[in-house]
């Protein structure tokens, strides 16, 4: 799998009863494909849609891609035979739909059987998003906390579900302090209005000024504005490359603080600097 701790801007859901759809999710510039057998499956298409994605997944097609299954939630009749599935054929990263509670991770990962796989759970309750931190907390490194606003605001009772305003903004914020907190990966809610590349683009930087580390995507034409956005910028990469360049001039003379730019610097700005290299790095191989 490609090093995704470095580079998870974008992540597209596809649905995995739709072949035409799974066919060309290959060649997308995605930095993640998450099969969907959960929401965009029909009841009777389970088992076919688990058997398509068990095929792409042995066809090679994706070996230089990330793959993440959503898998069906625990309490369906589905979650077992999804991930005992998926485990076996391996090359594949989890996704736990509605996961509310460390003792979800703890029966989702005990099918594991040991291996080291990347879990991606999702908080789309009032019950996910209260336990975020110590969700947050029983997760690994390898692992990612994702936003589900749309079920959130349903389980909510809400009438809409705009992500940044009220308590589902409040939420949002709430699962990227926690996951950060933690040292997990935060990845931010979908944007519902597919044609409109503005609001694509301003969900997308509002996200990124909340700590996410990149954007659950549920259409081809919002890849390239989310990869975009979470993609430092030449001038950010020239003036991290000068900090650094001077944090190692002030090392040398004995200092821990300096001034750049009428701004001191220290070596929390000194870890920020050397991410936006690291992500930059990661997006242009």
């Amino acid at each position: 799998m490609p090093d995704r701790l470095q580079l998870c801007r974008s992540l597209l859901f596809v649905p995995g009863s739709a072949q035409k759809r799974i066919d060309k999710a290959a060649n997308l510039p995605a930095d993640a494909i998450i099969f969907d057998l959960e929401d965009a499956v029909a009841p009777g298409e389970k088992n076919t849609a688990r058997q398509r994605v068990i095929t792409a997944l042995e066809s090679g097609a994706f070996s230089s891609k990330q793959v993440i299954v959503r898998v069906n939630g625990l309490s369906t009749p589905w979650f077992e035979e999804d991930i005992k599935a998926m485990v076996a054929v391996g090359q594949t990263a989890i996704m736990l739909p509605k996961c509310e509670s460390v003792e979800d991770i703890q029966t989702t990962k005990s099918f594991f059987n040991k291996a080291e796989i990347p879990l991606f759970v999702i908080i789309e309750t009032a019950k996910g998003v209260l336990a975020a931190s110590s969700i947050s907390n029983a997760l690994t490194t390898l692992d990612s906390m994702c936003f589900g606003h749309v079920d959130f605001a349903a389980d909510m009772a809400l009438n809409e579900s705009d992500a940044s305003a009220g308590v589902i903004y409040h939420s949002r914020c709430q699962i990227a302090l926690a996951a950060r907190a933690f040292g997990v990966l935060p990845i931010d809610n979908v944007c519902l209005d597919v044609s409109n590349e503005q609001a694509i683009r301003e969900e997308a930087i509002l996200g990124m000024k909340l700590g996410y580390a990149g954007k659950l995507c549920i259409h081809p034409a919002q890849i390239n504005i989310v990869n975009e956005v979470y993609t430092p910028t030449l001038e950010q990469v020239e003036k991290a490359t000068a900090i650094l360049a001077a944090w190692d001039e002030a090392q040398q003379q004995g200092q821990g603080v300096f001034v750049y730019q009428n701004k001191m610097i220290d070596l929390p700005v000194i870890r920020a600097q050397e991410s936006i290299l690291k992500r930059f790095q990661a997006a242009n191989k």
